[in-house]
């Protein structure tokens, strides 16, 4: 089934290499034979944070000794009350695949 789908694809496409996650930059550049790449993947940012961000951070330097709210209660309760639902509407996680983990669970 996997090679009916390559079929359809257009033919530099399905020529190229699949992504392997987690690798370092350093060992990508090195394969390919490039210098001066910017890794993207995982959302990173290579610009770092904004001055909004720095200072919504430096703000809460001293909780971060703190373990965090797990259940997230505040960010729930505000994005409940953005989209006028209730909080147990609301589920967050620590990116997708903590969200989908979530759902298989179910």
């Amino acid at each position: 089934m996997a090679n009916q789908f390559i079929q359809l694809a257009a033919p530099g496409l399905a020529a190229l290499k699949p992504y392997v996650p987690g690798k370092p930059l350093s060992e990508l550049e090195r394969e390919l034979g490039i210098t001066g790449s910017i890794k993207l993947a995982s959302n990173e940012n290579p610009l770092g944070p904004g001055p909004q961000v720095r200072a919504a951070l430096q703000a809460q330097i001293a909780d971060v000794p703190r373990y965090p709210d797990g259940g997230a209660y505040e960010l729930r309760r505000a994005l409940a009350r953005h989209h006028d639902l209730e909080p147990a509407c609301v589920t967050v996680g620590n990116g997708s695949n903590d969200v989908l983990d979530m759902i298989a669970r179910v």
